[in-house]
């Protein structure tokens, strides 16, 4: 594989890429190994991310940055303020890694040796910690991100200073999406308006694509944890409402930004939906179920885990298959056609999306302080 092929292949945000799509361009067998695993010093709640030489990037929650080789060789390790629970980005070109932490500050850290290279507090009258995994948009340079204080910022990727903010919501967890252009699509909970899908220019400027009214419980009491992710070849945007105890899957056209279609979900949904191969979109609910929906909005089928709720979404290929972690500690592997069966089981509870390395292993992040790899 040429270093290209490498870079372009390399997982950098959670789900793959600024799409969150979750999907591996390539197809293969997963093998599990008992020494196939890499040890760090706390739970972790976050995705591993890589950079083009295939080296791997762990945050957990006992305030630890972790990089280890794609032969599983611990490179480094860096002391952060406090935990982390929102997955870092890796920039493709140049050697930086970023991270937040639940103190509410931003790191960048050269990724041939950790040093740290800038910091930034993000403000906040409130709660400081940053749940939103990281965005980095590379043409104009910008690391992305809310904090539970209720801002999105932009913050220059070269010193952290920053560019310009925006309002994310009342419940700011979820985080952005960005498509080719640059242009950032995000949901949040405005009170006395509803639940919004927004998307934002490379300027800062908004442009409110969709409101949906408030419920019974109103906007201070919705699940916004669900980010969009995007498939700019069906021109499609799909974005998860929480509303009482069941949600709304909205499919809408990235060109236009007019809503294609619309699909009630029977539970809320904490996991950001996965587009493999195939077209599917995959969504793994808070009831434990998988659902699988066509480009079209159609359903085309439901996986019972067996679990009562699923907290991380899915991954997948490009035939289609997609592997979703459950809190039993289980990796359930789905096929295109919704029959699916257990595959490998940890430890402990399994609570954040796995990743995909540049050679198509998966790693599956673990509360037992252990990233199994597949």
């Amino acid at each position: 594989m040429s270093d290209g092929s490498r870079i372009e292949r390399a997982w950098r945000t959670a789900g793959g890429d600024n799409s969150r799509r979750g999907c591996q361009d390539g197809s293969r067998q997963l093998k599990w190994h008992p020494q196939s695993r890499l040890k760090v010093r706390g739970v972790v709640n976050t995705s591993p991310v890589f950079d083009g030489a295939g080296n791997a990037f762990i945050a957990d929650m006992a305030g630890w940055l972790h990089a280890f080789t794609p032969q599983g060789h611990r490179l480094w390790e860096a002391r952060l303020d406090s935990g982390v629970s929102a997955t870092p980005a890796t920039h493709t070109r140049e050697p930086r890694v970023f991270a937040a932490t639940l103190r509410g500050t931003v790191y960048a850290l050269d990724t041939t040796n950790g040093a740290v290279r800038w910091t930034r507090a993000i403000r906040s009258q409130s709660d400081p910690r940053i749940l939103s995994d990281l965005l980095l948009l590379e043409k104009p340079n910008l690391v992305v991100l809310s904090s539970w204080g209720g801002k999105f910022v932009a913050l220059e990727a070269e010193t952290g200073a920053e560019r310009f903010s925006w309002d994310a919501g009342v419940y700011p967890r979820s985080a952005a999406a960005a498509d080719a252009a640059g242009n950032l699509y995000f949901v949040r909970s405005v009170e006395g308006k509803g639940l919004e899908c927004v998307r934002v220019d490379q300027d800062g400027q908004e442009h409110l694509l969709h409101r949906e009214p408030e419920d019974q419980r109103g906007a201070q009491r919705a699940l916004v944890a669900a980010g969009p992710v995007l498939d700019e070849q069906r021109d499609l945007a799909c974005f998860v409402l929480n509303q009482n105890k069941a949600a709304l899957l909205l499919g809408l056209s990235i060109q236009s930004g007019a809503i294609r279609w619309r699909r009630p979900l029977p539970s809320t949904v904490q996991g950001v939906p996965a587009i493999p191969g195939n077209g599917v979109i995959i969504i793994a609910d808070l009831a434990g179920a998988v659902h699988g929906f066509r480009p079209d909005g159609e359903a085309t089928f439901r996986y019972e885990t067996g679990c009562e709720y699923l907290l991380a979404g899915a991954v997948g290929q490009a035939d289609g298959t997609c592997f979703v972690g459950d809190p039993w500690g289980r990796v359930h592997q789905i096929d295109g056609r919704g029959v699916g069966k257990s595959t490998f089981e940890a430890r402990r509870s399994i609570q954040a999306r796995p990743s995909f390395d540049p050679s198509g292993r998966l790693y599956i992040p673990c509360t037992d302080h252990t990233i199994y790899i597949g």
